[in-house]
C-alpha cells in the first residue's frame, strides 16, 4: 500500500515540475516583430538579421532512394526520393529531421535547422516529408498516399536504411535523435515509438516542433481561412489570385520596381496586403499538397480511380492537367482523406478499419500510452498562438509533456528561425 501511495506521490511530482529544466519564455526571441499576429508571424517567418549565425554551413550530400513501384509517365520525374546528409569528421550525435507538410529535405527550413545542428557539432540526415511529390509517387505503398500509418511506417524503414548505409561510409555516431517541424514533428513522434519496438535505429529523443495535436483538426483550420474569406471553390480562388496579380500588373500606384522582394515587410506593405490576403495564401498552400495527393492517386489508380479531378482513366507524359489542376485546388485534406483515402484503405486494404480509428490514427492521443511512458525523452516546442491547434490542444500539450516549451508567440514555424530558438531546441536536446 505505502509503494502505491509513494508512486501516486511521484507521478503528480513529476506532472507538476515537468522534466528538463525550466525556461523563462519571456526572455526567448524578445526582439521578435511579429508578436501581436500570429498569420503574419507563419507568413514572415524570422528577419534574417535573428536568425543563427552559422560557423561552418555547407550543403549536404545529397543521397536518394529508387522507386519502388512503377511510376506512370506523367509521374516520372519524381521516381527517386532524394535525402541530404551531414557528416562530421569525428564521433558525433546524430540529428534526424523530418520536413514539414509538402516541404523537401532542401527547402529553406530544413536546410536552416540541419546546418544549426551540423554547426553544433552534429551529423544530419534530413528526409523530405511524405507529403512530397517525391514521395508520394516512389516511395508511398498506397495509390492514394497519406495514411499516416502506412508512410510513418515506411519512413520508418527508409530511415533506418539510410543511417546503416551512413555508418557503414563512415558517419561515427555516438546517439541518435529524431525531429521535425509541423507533420515531421508528429511523425517523429510515431517514428520514435515504431523504433522503440523494433529498434533497428537506436533513438534516445524526439524533438516536435510545432507538431499539430491533431493533423485533421489542423487541416479543417487552414480550410476555414478560405471559407472565412468566401472562397468555397476553384472560381473563388482563380478571383483572389486575379485580385492580387491584378494589383501588381494594373495598379498605377505599385511599381514593380519600387517593391524590394529581400525586405519582405516592405513589400508587404507596398502590396498593400491584409491579414485575410496572408490567411487565404496559407490555406492556398496547404491546398496544393491536397491535390497533389489526390492527382497521384487518381494517376496510379488508372481505371479504379475515384474520379474526384476528370473522368479520365489514363494519361501520358505531355498530357495536359490544368483541369485538373484547378479542380484539385477545390479538395481540402479533410475531403480527400474522409471521402478518398479512407474508401480506398477499407476496400483495398483495411477491411476492418473504422472511420473512428482511423481519425484517431492522425491525433497524438493515439500514441498516449508511449508519451506518457517516455516523456522525458519527447521534447516539445511550440508557440501558444501556433495557428494549427486550437485551445483545447494546447490545454492537451500543457497536460501531456513534460518536457516542452510554449512561447508565446511566433506562429506557426515563423519562429524556428529565431537564433534563441534554434539554440534552445539543442540545449534541450542536450538535457540529462
Amino acid at each position: 500500500m505505502l509503494k502505491k501511495i509513494l508512486i501516486v506521490i511521484a507521478v503528480t511530482l513529476f506532472s507538476i515540475i515537468g522534466f528538463g529544466k525550466e525556461v523563462d519564455v519571456s526572455q526567448i526571441a524578445v526582439d521578435y516583430p511579429y508578436k501581436d499576429n500570429a498569420i503574419m508571424a507563419t507568413v514572415m517567418g524570422t528577419p534574417s538579421s535573428q536568425w543563427y549565425k552559422f560557423k561552418k554551413g555547407k550543403a549536404p550530400k545529397v543521397k536518394k532512394f529508387k522507386t519502388i513501384k512503377k511510376v506512370p509517365e506523367i509521374l516520372r520525374q519524381w521516381s527517386d526520393y532524394e535525402y541530404g546528409v551531414w557528416t562530421q569528421k569525428n564521433d558525433a550525435p546524430l540529428m534526424i529531421l523530418v520536413s514539414g507538410t509538402g516541404s523537401l529535405y532542401n527547402s529553406g527550413l530544413t536546410m536552416y535547422m540541419a546546418n544549426v545542428f551540423y554547426d553544433r557539432g552534429y551529423n544530419v540526415i534530413a528526409l523530405s516529408s511524405p507529403t512530397t511529390m517525391p514521395y508520394i509517387v516512389s516511395q508511398s505503398k498506397n495509390n492514394y498516399a497519406g495514411y499516416i500509418k502506412d508512410e510513418s511506417t515506411h519512413m520508418y524503414e527508409l530511415i533506418a536504411a539510410a543511417v546503416l548505409k551512413e555508418k557503414a561510409d563512415g558517419m561515427k555516431v555516438t546517439k541518435t535523435h529524431i525531429g521535425g517541424y509541423s507533420l515531421g514533428g508528429f511523425q517523429s513522434l510515431l517514428i520514435q515509438e515504431l523504433d522503440s519496438k523494433n529498434k533497428k535505429i537506436g533513438i534516445e529523443k524526439s524533438l516536435m516542433l510545432n507538431s499539430p495535436v491533431s493533423i485533421l483538426t489542423a487541416t479543417q483550420k487552414l480550410d476555414s481561412y478560405l471559407v472565412e474569406n468566401g472562397i468555397y471553390n476553384a472560381e473563388g480562388l482563380e478571383k483572389f489570385l486575379d485580385n492580387i496579380f491584378g494589383k501588381l500588373v494594373y495598379d498605377e500606384k505599385i511599381e514593380l520596381s519600387d517593391v524590394d522582394f529581400t525586405d519582405i515587410r516592405s513589400a508587404v506593405s507596398k502590396l498593400q496586403l491584409k491579414d485575410s490576403d496572408f490567411e487565404v495564401l496559407t490555406g492556398l498552400l496547404f491546398r496544393f499538397y491536397s491535390a497533389n495527393m489526390t492527382f497521384a492517386g487518381e494517376v496510379f489508380s488508372g481505371k479504379d480511380a475515384v474520379g474526384r479531378l476528370s473522368d479520365k482513366k489514363a494519361y501520358k507524359r505531355f498530357d495536359s492537367v490544368t483541369e485538373e489542376f484547378r479542380e484539385g485546388l477545390s479538395v481540402s485534406f479533410d475531403e480527400y482523406s474522409k471521402e478518398i483515402l479512407y474508401p480506398y484503405l477499407k476496400k483495398n486494404k483495411y477491411p476492418d478499419l473504422t472511420m473512428e480509428q482511423f481519425i484517431k490514427e492522425f491525433d497524438l492521443r493515439n500514441s498516449q500510452e508511449f508519451i506518457e511512458k517516455n516523456n522525458k525523452n519527447i521534447i516539445f516546442i511550440t508557440s501558444k498562438d501556433d495557428i494549427l491547434i486550437t485551445e483545447s490542444d494546447l490545454d492537451y500539450i500543457n497536460n501531456t509533456f513534460g518536457n516542452k516549451v510554449i512561447i508565446p508567440y511566433g506562429g506557426h514555424t515563423g519562429i524556428l528561425w529565431h537564433k534563441d530558438v534554434a539554440n534552445l531546441m539543442i540545449d534541450k536536446l542536450e538535457e540529462e
